[in-house]
C-alpha cells in the first residue's frame, strides 16, 4: 500500500459519495455507474490545470457533452404500469452530476489541493435541482434543461448574488437547504 494508492482511493471515495448525494444515480441505467465515476476520475485529476473561468466553464461543457452522448436514463416502471424507455440525458442532468460533484469534492473537500480549491470555488456553478429552477422563475425538469437554458439559470443565479459576497457553491448551498427545510 502506497500513499498515492490511499489518495486515489479517498478521491473516490468523495466521488462516490458526491454520486450518491446528488440523488441523480438512479436515474442512469445501471452501467452507467462505473463510466461517470471513471470520467468524473479524469476531470478531478486535471483540475491543477484549470486556471480561471474560461478553463473551468469549457471543462464543464465538455463534460456536459460526453455526459449526453455516453449516458442514458434507466428505463422506470410508472405507477400507471407502463414503462418509461431509457433514453439520451440532458445537458442539465449531466450539469448537476458535475455540479454537485465539483462542490463535494472542490468546494467541502478541498480536492485535488486546498490551494486549487481555493482558487477554484468561485469558479464553480450553482448545483440546479427542479425547485431551485422554479424559484429562479424557470418551471422544468432537469431532463428539459439544454445547454442555452442551463446558461441561463446559471446567469440568473450570478444576478441574484450580484451585491452578495457569495459565490454560486454557496447559493446553492443556503437555498437547497432552505427548500429542503420549508
Amino acid at each position: 500500500m502506497t500513499r498515492q494508492e490511499a489518495q486515489d482511493a479517498r478521491i473516490k471515495n468523495i466521488i462516490e459519495i458526491s454520486l450518491d448525494f446528488s440523488g441523480m444515480i438512479r436515474v442512469f441505467s445501471k452501467e452507467s455507474t462505473a463510466t461517470i465515476l471513471k470520467r468524473l476520475e479524469e476531470l478531478f485529476s486535471d483540475m491543477d490545470g484549470i486556471n480561471d473561468k474560461a478553463d473551468y466553464d469549457h471543462v464543464h461543457a465538455d463534460f456536459c457533452q460526453w455526459f449526453m452522448q455516453s449516458v442514458s436514463t434507466a428505463e422506470k416502471k410508472l405507477n400507471n404500469g407502463q414503462t418509461k424507455p431509457s433514453r439520451s440525458c440532458s445537458y442539465g442532468q449531466a450539469a448537476k452530476v458535475l455540479d454537485v460533484s465539483a462542490k463535494v469534492c472542490v468546494y467541502y473537500c478541498a480536492q485535488p489541493s486546498p490551494e486549487t480549491a481555493q482558487r477554484l470555488v468561485p469558479m464553480l456553478h450553482a448545483a440546479l435541482d427542479t425547485p431551485m429552477m422554479d424559484l429562479l422563475g424557470v418551471s422544468m425538469t432537469l431532463q428539459e434543461v439544454d445547454w442555452a437554458i442551463y446558461e441561463d439559470l446559471q446567469a440568473r443565479v450570478a444576478r441574484e448574488l450580484a451585491l452578495s459576497q457569495i459565490y454560486p457553491v454557496q447559493y446553492d448551498d443556503i437555498v437547497w437547504r432552505r427548500l429542503q427545510r420549508a
